[in-house]
C-alpha cells in the first residue's frame, strides 16, 4: 500500500499547552490523556471526539505539544477547558498557542519558557559567547534560547543565533 502524498493527507494542528496542579506535581503521560479523553468524550459524545484525532507529541511533565485535526482546533481547546481533576488533584490545562508545525510550536510557545531539554529540543550549549537550549540547528548555524534574558531584550530577538566556531 502507497503513502498518501501531503497535499491528500488530513491536515493537522499543534497545541502547545501547560498543566498547573494545585500542588505543582509533575502529571504523569497516561493520566494526562485519560483525563483529557474523558472530558472529551464527556463534552463532545463518541463523533465529536473521534472528530478531534488527539495525539500527544511531546509531554514533560508540565509542558506539552498536542495534535489535533485542523477543523476541530476549537473543540478540543474547549475539551482541554473543562478538564479540572488529573490524579485526584485539582488541574486547569491552558492552551498557550496553535501552530501548524510541532517546530513552530515549541519554538513559539514552550522553548522561551525555560523548561528542561525534551525529545523535541535539542541540547544544553554552553560556550564562551552565550548558553541555553538549542531550538534549531541548521548545518553548522545554531538557534539557542539563552539563559540570560537580558541579551534576548536588548537585541529585541527570541533567539541568538551561533556558528560552530562559536560553541567551540
Amino acid at each position: 500500500m502507497k503513502i498518501l502524498p501531503s497535499s491528500l493527507r488530513e491536515k493537522k494542528r499543534y497545541l502547545a499547552f501547560s498543566v498547573t496542579t494545585e500542588t505543582g506535581e509533575v502529571i504523569d503521560r497516561r493520566l494526562l490523556l485519560d483525563e483529557v479523553y474523558y472530558a472529551t468524550q464527556s463534552l463532545l459524545g463518541d463523533a465529536g471526539s473521534s472528530e478531534i484525532g488527539y495525539r500527544l507529541m511531546d509531554f514533560d511533565g508540565r509542558r506539552g505539544v498536542l495534535r489535533v485535526s485542523l477543523g476541530t482546533v476549537e473543540r478540543a481547546r474547549a475539551a482541554l477547558a473543562t478538564v479540572y481533576t488529573i490524579k485526584g488533584q485539582r488541574a486547569v490545562i491552558t492552551v498557550t498557542g496553535v501552530s501548524g508545525t510541532i517546530r513552530a510550536a515549541t519554538e513559539k510557545y514552550i522553548a522561551s519558557e525555560d523548561i528542561p531539554s525534551t525529545n523535541i529540543l535539542s541540547m544544553q550549549i554552553s560556550s564562551g559567547i552565550a548558553s541555553g537550549i538549542a531550538v534549531r540547528e541548521k548545518g553548522d548555524e545554531i538557534d539557542i534560547v539563552p539563559d540570560d534574558r537580558e541579551a534576548l531584550k536588548r537585541g529585541n530577538t527570541r533567539f541568538l543565533g551561533l556558528t560552530s566556531s562559536d560553541t567551540q
